[in-house]
């Protein structure tokens, strides 16, 4: 038969401990564990944001290719039987992108009633040399520009090319 030694507060006996296993966590250990999941969360944390932003970019950079698809379908199928085109940035909308009809949005006597106008979501930049609009021809939605738009993603110091073709192709 096993002997076993009740401990009340008044007779408590560490050398009776010495042979019994202790159980939990010391005070450090529970420390590094919270460490640990600070810096694996923290570091979650970073990499989502940036996961959004990238989603963001892409999202803007959609837009636009849409835009410009929008406008050279309008000038195949002769809606309004003119040019159709997209403005980037104009003066009188200057974080927007305009679709129009017309010869070009700066056009005197443009009915600017048709104008589509979508507000940029995502701070974007385009860098030099990029077309301030691209216009598609009525009937054939060939363009007179022929090369790349850089769109720049502001936050991230990232940009992609989207190119258009004379033909008004459009490739991102």
């Amino acid at each position: 038969m096993e002997l076993r030694k009740i401990f009340t507060p008044n007779s408590f006996d560490a050398a009776a401990f010495r042979g019994i296993a202790m159980r939990g966590f010391t005070l450090i250990e529970m420390l590094i564990v919270i460490g640990l999941i600070g810096i694996v969360a923290g570091y979650s944390v970073v990499m989502g944001l940036d996961g959004l932003r990238g989603d963001s970019y892409r999202a803007e950079r959609d837009t636009i290719v849409i835009l410009l698809q929008q406008a050279r379908t309008e000038a195949l199928n002769n809606i309004d039987e003119s040019k159709h085109g997209v403005a980037f940035f104009p003066a009188a909308h200057p974080r927007s992108y305009v679709e129009f009809a017309g010869n070009s949005y700066l056009s005197v006597g443009r009915d600017t009633s048709k104008d589509t106008v979508v507000d940029a979501q995502y701070a974007v930049a385009f860098a030099s040399g990029s077309p301030s609009e691209v216009v598609f021809d009525q009937l054939s939605g060939n363009t007179s520009f022929s090369g790349n738009i850089v769109l720049i993603d502001t936050q991230r110091q990232f940009s992609s090319n989207m190119t258009i073709t004379s033909e008004g192709g459009i490739s991102w």
